[in-house]
């Protein structure tokens, strides 16, 4: 069953009406849904999903009627940030699409000094959108119950700042030699 995110205002007493354009296309052209078939609708700020029908194709959108209502989340019971610092090329969109299968909730992109990758401001702004782009479609590949954040482009000094209000912070490096180590930075 194809799963879509959808906001509250959404939902109506008659039933459900998607009206995002990029998803309505979606649905209509690439997917070529009909009538009576099924779909799942994923309210984040309601934490419900919605198991519905195509019920009409309208000017405003596709109208749904709502079969089954699952308040359970599919989510970890746990928060978990992952603070990445920039590969080259695109690797970043591969790692931001196995993090969000695997139930990352945030992702934190760190640029350090020593990385080859450089973003200005306008080009780290136009990044962090199209990465968020790549987040909600793995969401919705992975049928999660919400979508996950890709934070701003952070420097190392900001994201150990940021990582202070964590309850605990795991670091993985490569010359442990199997000896697992937590420690909390402070």
């Amino acid at each position: 069953m194809y799963h879509f995110f959808i906001q509250p205002d959404s939902i109506r007493q008659e039933g459900i009406l998607v009206t995002e354009s990029a998803d309505v296309n979606h649905i209509k052209n690439v997917l070529r849904m009909r009538k009576g078939e099924r779909i799942c609708l994923c309210c984040e700020e309601k934490g419900k999903e919605y198991i519905c029908h195509i019920s009409a194709f309208v000017p405003e959108g596709i109208q749904m009627e709502v079969e089954d209502i699952l308040g359970a989340s599919r989510e970890l019971p746990v928060e978990i940030t992952l603070f990445q610092g920039l590969p080259k090329s695109d690797k970043m969109e591969l790692v931001i699409q196995k993090a969000v299968e695997l139930g990352a909730v945030r992702i934190v992109p760190v640029a350090s000094k020593r990385a080859v990758v450089r973003l200005d401001g306008k080009k780290a702004e136009k990044k962090r959108i199209r990465w968020n782009e790549i987040a909600k479609a793995a969401a919705r590949q992975s049928k999660r119950s919400r979508i996950p954040v890709v934070e701003s482009v952070m420097s190392f000094q900001e994201a150990i700042e940021y990582g202070r209000k964590f309850d605990m912070l795991i670091i993985p490096y490569e010359d442990a030699r199997g000896i697992v180590h937590a420690r909390q930075i402070v």
